[in-house]
């Protein structure tokens, strides 16, 4: 089983970054995952191409608030995800429902076919919390990435 808290290589609260919009979040929450050590510096700016490449073959906000970019990133030699976390919501980011984004859970994978498990376990994991109405808001209303961890560990020991 996928525990949320340790599926997460980085958490980042854009708005105490000043980011309101998709790509500016992409760009952030890739920069948090570099410092990480998540990912080679030198991949960075590969890696936000990516998840904007992917996000203009079809929304990947999929309503409620909820955004989960994902796409291969050539060079990365393992899935590697982030929480990005906006209490005010992401402009320029097309969502299913029309709602503003709240949480992007970004998921980068290598272009390899054996990276798709890893991804879908992920998604699967993730799915099922975000569907919480309450989690979400939690979440969102967390002050310090300490606080998001914090949430998702209490909710991996409730599961």
């Amino acid at each position: 089983m996928t525990r949320l808290a340790e599926s997460l290589q980085a958490v980042v609260l854009l708005d105490d970054r000043g980011v309101a919009d998709r790509d500016s979040a992409f760009a952030a929450i890739v920069d948090a995952m570099a410092a990480a050590g998540a990912i080679p510096p030198a991949l960075a700016g590969r890696a936000v191409e990516a998840m904007i490449d992917r996000a203009e073959l079809g929304p990947t906000a999929i309503g409620e608030g909820v955004a989960i970019p994902h796409a291969w990133c050539r060079g990365l030699e393992r899935t590697v995800a982030a929480l990005g976390v906006s209490r005010k919501g992401l402009g320029g980011y097309e969502s299913l429902d029309g709602e503003p984004v709240h949480l992007v859970l970004a998921i980068l994978t290598p272009p390899e076919r054996s990276a798709e498990a890893a991804k879908q376990a992920l998604f699967d994991a993730w799915l099922g919390r975000l569907r919480d109405p309450a989690f979400r808001e939690a979440v969102r209303l967390s002050g310090t990435a300490d606080d998001v961890r914090r949430r998702l560990r209490d909710a991996d020991a409730a599961s």
